[in-house]
């Protein structure tokens, strides 16, 4: 079973979001074996981009249903949840 980080990661990897964009994901309750224990978001992304990350998605969803979320903090709510931003570049002149 895979980490959330390494799932995030390799999602990220894929899409390469815009400056400013955050992918996210949140733990779900599963139903079952094969209903997936997570979800996944996205900011504001072009249509090019907005295609390769659904497509990644599905593919993770199918691949990895279940991911293991014991290294990441639970929140309030009861959901663990991380987030990757791709900040902007910062000019300096």
């Amino acid at each position: 079973m895979r980490s959330a980080q390494a799932i995030l990661k390799e999602l990220v990897s894929h899409v390469s979001p815009p400056p400013g964009c955050a992918i996210v994901l949140t733990e779900y309750k599963s139903s079952g074996p094969i209903q997936p224990n997570w979800m996944a978001a996205c900011g504001n992304m072009d249509a090019q981009k907005l295609v390769l990350f659904n497509k990644k998605l599905i593919e993770l969803r199918n691949t990895d249903p279940i991911i293991d979320w014991s290294e990441e903090k639970i929140l309030v709510t009861g959901q663990r949840r991380i987030a990757h931003w791709m900040l902007s570049e910062v000019d300096d002149s």
